[in-house]
């Protein structure tokens, strides 16, 4: 059995390990942070390919995700649900994400299911993952599947990759730095969880940058967001966008407009021109990172890539 070590449990990371555990391999994560204390901890995680790259590829692989996903909303213990979400959009912006997905998953929206001050926008049944119980959901997978935990800090791959016989950098905005990837570089966002109000619907609006908008209803919550500061490293939460998110939210649904709070939560996404899902020429080192804001939305895509790939050599 072919031995490999994952750096990183995001999501990215965790997704990617439990296809490779379960594809044969004896796989073990080393982390610094466990999973509930990473950047996908933090996220709304509903699906949506939000500021990725290359779109035809991302497209590819947020379908292929959108699958598995609909497989894992049968069963209510992984914390997964398929549920309406509304994109408001214009003529004129890409909303080719819509293209791969099954027929009659996303239609045009009709007038009447527009907020006040839109014109157009697409109504989709798409996975939601509650970080809460998604995330505990893929550790418990993993390591029944046999697989194993390293909770260490990881300065150099190459010295790690010596360690075992296949090695896949899921590190996020650590790629950076482990990489010496100057392209990688972090959107920080944040969010806003309060109490659910009836009536409340999914939806964003993701059309112009810096006004960054959206509301996301959860079984026991709601999430509102958010916002979209490039090369910004503060992952420290901020009053005055706490506000700025209150308002953006309440002028989407005016029954927001004086939610209760529960708490706030930033995280930093890891962005590049493109995603990197490769393998490192010359070494057994592949990498599956620069998700920007669609981590989830790509995660199954992604790492069937890795494997597809990791199978290719052999």
């Amino acid at each position: 059995m072919r031995r490999v070590i994952v750096v990183g449990a995001g999501v990215s990371g965790l997704t990617t390990a439990v296809t490779l555990q379960e594809a044969g391999y004896a796989v073990t994560i080393y982390t610094q942070d466990l999973p509930g204390a990473t950047t996908s901890a933090v996220a709304a995680a509903i699906w949506f390919p939000y500021a990725v790259a290359p779109v035809h590829a991302a497209n590819r692989w947020s379908a292929e995700s959108y699958r598995v996903f609909e497989q894992l909303a049968q069963t209510p213990a992984t914390g997964v649900s398929m549920t309406d979400f509304l994109v408001l959009t214009r003529p004129g912006i890409d909303n080719s994400w819509r293209e791969e997905l099954p027929e009659g998953a996303a239609r045009l929206a009709k007038a009447k299911e527009l907020p006040p001050g839109y014109e157009m926008g697409y109504l989709a049944k798409v996975p939601l993952a509650e970080t809460p119980v998604y995330l505990p959901y893929l550790q418990s997978r993993f390591m029944k599947a046999g697989g194993l935990f390293q909770q260490a800090t990881v300065h150099h791959l190459t010295d790690l990759a010596r360690e075992t016989d296949l090695l896949v950098n899921c590190a996020g905005l650590g790629a950076r730095e482990l990489c010496q990837d100057e392209s990688v570089y972090p959107i920080r966002g944040q969010v806003v969880k309060v109490e659910n109000v009836p009536g409340t619907r999914s939806m964003v609006d993701s059309m112009d940058k810096g006004k960054l908008a959206y509301v996301i209803q959860r079984g026991k919550d709601t999430i509102l967001g958010g916002t979209d500061y490039e090369h910004d490293y503060n992952n420290t939460t901020s009053p005055e966008d706490t506000q700025i998110i209150l308002r953006r939210c309440a002028q989407l649904q005016p029954s927001l407009t004086q939610p209760k709070l529960i708490n706030a939560a930033a995280g930093l996404r890891p962005k590049r021109p493109a995603i990197r899902c490769e393998q490192e020429p010359g070494q057994p080192i592949f990498h599956n990172y620069g998700h920007g804001g669609a981590g989830f939305t790509v995660s199954w895509g992604c790492a069937g890539e890795i494997l597809k790939i990791i199978r290719g050599l052999s």
